[in-house]
């Protein structure tokens, strides 16, 4: 029951978390996360700033802002690595295939993802704190809808549990669908079904009409189609209106059949969820019980009562 063979995404990973230390100053970054995702993931590793030639320890680097382009400039030595850094991302980036996600070095001038330090160029005031690494923003470019987070942020429960679902959802459609038939790529939109709707209802039934029409084109172009919609409709994270909406849907399977005190536990339970006081993971769970009590294969089928591994299920991590 709730069994699935989940598949091992490919992630490209900051190489000072968790593999080498290879900090300017020589340090290793620690993350939970990518300590138990090793099990479960495939990774490779990258330090842009070794990959530029700079050696470990090694002077700092920061973002400055030029009247025409943001700028990664050793300020002890005054030397540009702008056009190295630039150079280094678009061949590395272009060397690595299938890829699922990114887990970058947060605040970083090389990987960082969001309010990374932009100092203004040759003047001493204080620096802007918006802007983006540069080989973070190469990523961006490549993968315009690939998930990219940093560790740090990955603290977050929330933004973890979106990340975490949107990586296995991706290597789910990698391993099965494009390597597979019609009748894989309709099995795939069926089990994700409720986790679609969570995201978007009317882009999953949109989704649903496509995976149904194998009969109106080619299947390299119908599975190219749905995969660049799915992934645009993953870009933004459910809302909990969404996800009740589609919890009392499941709901509904079962209501009939259970006593009135049942019903008005779920319910409660569920306006908790609403109002941000218990997470998503516990209503699942609620309902899991009943899936199982009533034996109903369909929502035990159903990837969003399990998107990702059951030991990645954590509300927190150090």
């Amino acid at each position: 029951m709730f069994s699935r063979d989940f598949p091992r995404p490919h992630l490209v990973s900051s190489k000072c978390i968790e593999f080498e230390p290879c900090r300017y100053n020589g340090l290793i970054i620690r993350s939970s996360l990518v300590e138990k995702l090793k099990k479960y993931a495939d990774f490779t590793p990258v330090c842009p700033e070794v990959g530029i030639g700079l050696g470990i320890p090694r002077e700092p680097i920061h973002l400055e802002k030029d009247p025409e382009r943001i700028e990664l400039i050793q300020p002890s030595t005054g030397y540009n690595f702008t056009d190295k850094m630039l150079e280094f991302a678009n061949s590395f980036l272009k060397s690595v295939e299938g890829v699922d996600g990114f887990i970058l070095k947060n605040k970083s001038p090389s990987c960082g993802v969001k309010a990374v330090k932009v100092y203004p160029k040759g003047e001493i005031s204080r620096p802007w704190t918006d802007g983006i690494g540069l080989f973070a923003a190469a990523v961006f470019r490549c993968f315009p809808s690939t998930p990219v987070e940093d560790e740090g942020r990955l603290r977050n429960y929330h933004l973890r549990e979106n990340f975490l679902t949107r990586i296995y959802t991706l290597a789910d459609f990698r391993e099965t669908v494009l390597n597979g038939d019609f009748n894989d790529l309709i099995e795939f939109h069926q089990k994700n079904k409720l986790l679609f709707s969570s995201y978007n209802q009317i882009q999953s039934k949109k989704l649903g009409r496509l995976a149904s029409n194998k009969n109106k084109t080619t299947l390299t172009d119908l599975v190219e189609k749905y995969g660049n919609n799915m992934k645009n409709m993953l870009l933004n994270d459910p809302l909990p209106p969404s996800n009740v909406n589609v919890l009392m849907h499941a709901f509904g399977y079962f209501s009939k059949d259970l006593s009135p005190q049942e019903k008005a536990f779920f319910l409660e339970s569920l306006e908790k969820y609403r109002h941000g006081r218990v997470p998503l993971l516990l209503i699942q769970n609620l309902l899991k019980s009943l899936i199982i009590r009533f034996n109903n294969e369909y929502l035990m089928d159903q990837t969003f009562f399990q998107p990702y591994p059951e030991e990645l299920m954590e509300i927190t991590f150090i």
